[in-house]
């Protein structure tokens, strides 16, 4: 997470480049900063060629917003690529800051029509996988968590949750578990018991999810951080 496409269009009459960003799994109501850069995701580094406005997620984390650069531009940049931040523009702060962390992108490939629409297929970077099994026991009212990930960050605590809604539309904490920790390989395994479990999970309507931050990081005040951001998520069935 986040994972969705942007649709990049250049108008001919104004030489302004559009893009419709249709993402999940961004933390709720957050605010993100999205540009486009020479090179490809495998290679950053350099300048924006293209800034777009932020980009804002709903309640339930998910984008679907239109947004247009203020600079008239020749074409389509081919040979690009087209980043999403953890931050807004107002917090991306330095190249390294937690601000400036990419947390999708995608490269706009050198066959792409510059005049024409391009569509594009943004995911994070490092490509975190993961699997999850529950299994309810009704005589004990106990329900059994096993998460299996990698790809993350090494040395790592990761909160983790059982949500109710779904991945594309969040909701509320159902059910904590303890922080998902991985070792210096970037792979981490949990299991939890969850007592006095009063039912098994519903048909639809619950989801797990994973935070870039442990449990104790990714909220202050009650409102969530930066740290917040879900990066593995699944729906439960």
């Amino acid at each position: 997470m986040p994972t969705g496409t942007a649709t990049l269009t250049w108008a001919p009459d104004t030489r302004l480049i559009t893009a419709a960003v249709d993402m999940k799994g961004f933390t709720p109501s957050h605010t993100h900063a999205m540009h486009l850069y020479p090179g490809s995701c495998a290679d950053q580094g350099k300048p924006a060629s293209v800034s777009f406005p932020d980009i804002s997620a709903d309640a339930g984390g998910s984008v679907r917003n239109t947004v247009t650069d203020t600079t008239p531009q020749p074409g389509i940049p081919v040979g690009s690529h087209l980043t999403v931040y953890l931050g807004s523009s107002a917090q991306l702060g330095a190249p390294r800051s937690l601000g400036n962390t990419s947390i999708a992108c995608a490269d706009i490939p050198g066959t792409a029509p510059s005049h024409g629409a391009v569509q594009l297929m943004l995911r994070p970077a490092g490509n975190p996988v993961g699997r999850a099994s529950l299994t309810y026991n009704p005589g004990d009212r106990t329900l059994r968590v096993d998460v299996q990930a990698y790809g993350l960050s090494p040395n790592r605590g990761h909160a983790m949750h059982i949500h109710a809604g779904s991945c594309v539309a969040q909701g509320d904490v159902v059910y904590p578990l303890p922080d998902l920790r991985t070792d210096r390989g970037g792979r981490a395994s949990e299991t939890t018991i969850l007592h006095n479990v009063s039912s098994a999970p519903p048909a639809r309507g619950w989801y797990l999810n994973v935070h870039m931050g442990a449990a104790n990081e990714i909220q202050l005040d009650s409102t969530p951080t930066l740290l917040y951001a879900p990066i593995l998520c699944g729906d439960i069935p």
